[in-house]
């Protein structure tokens, strides 16, 4: 999904369960980067290293997102799932579809 949350591709129940999800996503996504941007403690200057993925258990599952590039990866995993497992696979795909998602990107800009 793009950082509006409009869905380039999903694989859901149903298109209104991928909707839901994705603006869910792309709110917390886009109130990270707000707050990131005033209140450097979200930020590791040390390193450089920024937050790359952010997990939230939520009442009926676990929501993952991450950002490859310029577009969002939503992951979501009910409750039973290891936040371990589920953060293995949002960086194995994030890494799987940087370079076809910026090449996307560019073509929606």
């Amino acid at each position: 999904m793009n950082s509006g949350g409009s869905l380039l591709a999903f694989a859901a129940a149903s298109d209104r369960e991928a909707r839901i999800y994705a603006a869910i996503a792309a709110n917390l996504w886009s109130t990270y980067l707000k707050s990131a941007m005033t209140d450097s403690s979200f930020r590791n200057e040390a390193d450089g290293d920024d937050l790359r993925i952010l997990i939230l258990p939520c009442e009926e599952g676990v929501v993952a997102v991450a950002a490859p590039s310029t577009m969002l990866l939503c992951l979501v995993g009910d409750s039973t799932i290891e936040l371990g497992l589920l953060k293995a696979k949002v960086e194995a795909v994030s890494k799987h579809l940087q370079e076809p998602l910026e090449r996307v990107a560019s073509y929606q800009q």
